[in-house]
């Protein structure tokens, strides 16, 4: 697939998974559940602190791992401000930009890593996520099938999204650029200190299902943790078609469905959907504005830094 073809039909999967998301608010969502809903969140404030307080640590995990990875006596508090930056950025514009972000928020603190090292470490990163991703949902897939009575459209939407995904990790893996990147990853990730790492995103995208799970319990609706894992992970890999600020409409569409798979009704699994992306909303815009607060930067270097999202 030629990268023009590919771009077509990422952006026809970003189209298809918008329709679905207006189908589902225009067929499935119940404006009288969603606000019982929201009147039980906040009526269980040690619940909802709980959740935050596990997400929060999901990214303490994710800012271990990258300390470790840079290997460079770097602060613990410059790999979270960076993390945080990116997170508040990805939740602001339509594009994943939160990554030059974060690049350069980690040289500019850290002026011993070098633009070129901080890059490779997100750029490492961020792979490692997507696999570490597909393996949660492989595994959920073991336990959680998904059923064949669904209607063929949304199956076939979720093959498609499938196929594109490993289209696009062969596609970088084919590149003479990450078989460098690929040969730094193999030397930083070997022994003792690439396991600590891999077990640190691991565990953070493990805790991350905390947020859906929580929102289960607040809602009564049946959800285990190992189901609110996969079903975040499902979700998650499913950004990777980001069109809006915080991948809104695509987040909802994709975890609509996978809870449909996993025995939640769609009107249901989709409040549960806005509910919990909207804790991570909220989260993002009070972790975003505490680092800005400790760490400013300039609007200028801002504008320069996201331009470098690719």
């Amino acid at each position: 697939m030629n990268k023009t073809a590919f771009k077509y039909a990422k952006n026809a999967v970003r189209l298809v998974l918008l329709g679905l998301f207006f189908v589902l608010v225009t067929f499935y969502f119940d404006k009288e559940y969603m606000m019982e809903a929201i009147e039980q969140m906040l009526d269980h404030p040690f619940i909802l602190f709980s959740v935050l307080g596990i997400y929060f640590l999901s990214f303490l995990l994710k800012g271990m791992a990258w300390k470790i990875y840079l290997n460079e006596h770097v602060r613990l508090s410059s790999c979270l401000i960076g993390l945080f930056y990116s997170l508040l950025f990805n939740h602001l514009f339509p594009l994943k930009v939160g990554d030059g972000l974060r690049v350069m928020v980690m040289n500019q603190r850290e002026k011993q890593i070098s633009v070129a090292r901080s890059f490779h470490s997100v750029f490492v990163l961020r792979v490692m996520d997507i696999l570490l991703l597909m393996i949660l949902a492989g595994i959920g897939l073991l336990y959680f099938p998904l059923p064949l009575k669904l209607p063929p459209f949304y199956s076939i939407g979720l093959v498609g999204c499938s196929v594109l995904i490993g289209v696009l990790l062969l596609r970088y893996f084919a590149s003479d650029f990450l078989s460098g990147q690929l040969s730094m990853l193999k030397s930083a990730l070997s022994g003792e200190r690439g396991f600590i790492v891999i077990t640190l995103v691991f565990m953070s995208w493990v805790l991350e299902g905390a947020v859906l799970y929580g929102v289960s319990m607040i809602m009564l609706e049946p959800l285990s943790m190992g189901k609110a894992v996969w079903v975040n992970s499902v979700t998650i890999i499913g950004q990777l078609f980001q069109f809006a600020p915080g991948g809104l409409g695509t987040y909802e569409s994709v975890m609509s469905y996978t809870l449909l798979s996993a025995g939640i009704p769609l009107g249901i699994g989709l409040s549960m959907a806005i509910l919990s992306h909207g804790l991570k909303f909220i989260f993002s815009f009070i972790a975003g504005g505490i680092v800005i607060t400790v760490s400013p930067v300039s609007i200028k270097n801002v504008k320069q830094w996201s331009r470098m999202k690719g």
